[in-house]
């Protein structure tokens, strides 16, 4: 069974990681920790206060150590603590997920606790596919958050938002259930607990599992600059491209014939290279309706994707661009490389983003880590 979450889990934490192996892995990566990482790294390992760095929005308010005021229970919940459980929450790129992942490795290489890190879109679809599996959502659940028959100690779920009522049900059963069975639950998230389900259509309907969320969680609160566009990867996701122009051959994905692929509901043509790459054009790619799954799919099975074909006015309609943006945060999360071939800038469909999804920032920060290549300079790469 998990940590219950609280000073328990804290103090257990805090004996076999420290800040300054967080550190060392983000040096072992060529990066420093910023301020805020710091900060956040050491709310992580428990030897930083709350105070100052996080609050609770809504019915739950922090203490010096980030306990909840009161009696800290909900109904049918038994009692909810916020000492165990963080909601960290920033701007896009301001290192929140590099910094738990450092803390996830550093916990692996410690051997406790024991973390399953997944981003949220990976998470559903490996759970809706256990449900399915096994019977049934306990035992799905089971499978889901277990390996080797034991539950992990702390479930931490990356990109946490909500858009769809559907999802909402889903989130709340899934918050209710890990703190039934006394699973700590860590997450990062762009926006507040009060900004989630953000469509005032289905808004109301979530604010019982705001409230949910804002008793179980301390939120920690991650400020700064976007720090991707200087990142200058030149391996995985930060080392893609957006070139503008048409696709030529002779660059990456030139390879053999178009073959039909089915990862699930939709069937799209890629073109696959000799190199383990892939090229696939954006109607086929973000023009039908393709999901999370099918970009999972993708990235398990390829080392870098090329799209092509974003035409000049990127006017390409809600749900294009909203798939779009599920496929950045896929492909960044497994660290594969986009490169993208356009004949409008990406600053068009930045802009085309951002007056059409109300989670735009985070899609426009990952295309930032890209480099543009005019292809008229003579730069195929």
């Amino acid at each position: 069974m998990g940590f219950a979450p609280g000073r328990a889990f804290t103090r257990r934490r805090a004996a076999r990681v420290s800040d300054g192996d967080i550190a060392a892995l983000a040096l072992a990566d060529g990066m420093t920790l910023t301020p805020e990482q710091e900060r956040t790294a050491s709310v992580l390992t428990g030897t930083g206060k709350l105070s100052g760095t996080g609050k609770l929005s809504g019915t739950g308010k922090l203490s010096g150590m980030g306990k909840l005021s009161g009696t800290g229970k909900l109904s049918g919940m038994g009692k909810l603590t916020g000492t165990g459980n963080l909601y960290i929450v920033g701007p896009p790129g301001t290192g929140k997920t590099a910094v738990v992942d450092w803390w996830v490795r550093a916990c692996g290489a410690a051997g406790r606790p024991r973390v399953l890190r997944r981003h949220l879109h990976g998470f559903f679809a490996d759970l809706h596919r256990q449900i399915d599996q096994c019977g049934g959502w306990e035992a799905g659940l089971d499978a889901a958050t277990s390996r080797s028959g034991r539950r992990y100690d702390v479930v931490c779920l990356d990109e946490f938002t909500v858009h769809d009522p559907a999802d909402g049900v889903f989130v709340d059963r899934l918050l209710r259930t890990l703190a039934a069975r006394e699973t700590t639950i860590v997450v990062t998230s762009n926006r507040q607990p009060g900004e989630l389900m953000p469509n005032p259509l289905f808004h109301t309907g979530f604010e019982p599992t705001i409230e949910l969320i804002s008793a179980m969680f301390s939120v920690v609160v991650v400020g700064g600059d976007d720090l991707r566009p200087a990142a200058g990867r030149t391996r995985g996701f930060g080392s893609g491209t957006w070139n503008t122009g048409t696709w030529s051959m002779g660059v990456r994905a030139d390879g053999g014939p178009a073959r039909a692929v089915r990862p699930g509901s939709q069937e799209f043509l890629v073109r696959e290279g000799m190199d383990g790459s892939v090229r696939i054009d954006f109607a086929d790619l973000c023009g039908r309706p393709t999901n999370a799954a099918d970009y999972l799919w993708l990235a398990r099975t390829y080392t870098a994707v090329t799209v092509t074909g974003i035409g000049t006015q990127p006017n390409l309609g809600e749900a294009a661009l909203a798939r779009w943006a599920v496929l950045l945060d896929v492909m960044h999360d497994a660290d594969v490389r986009v490169d993208v071939w356009a004949t409008c800038r990406r600053s068009e469909m930045a802009a085309a983003l951002v007056a059409t999804l109300p989670d735009a920032d985070r899609a426009v920060s990952r295309m930032g880590a890209w480099r543009d290549v005019d292809p008229a300079d003579g730069d195929l790469r």
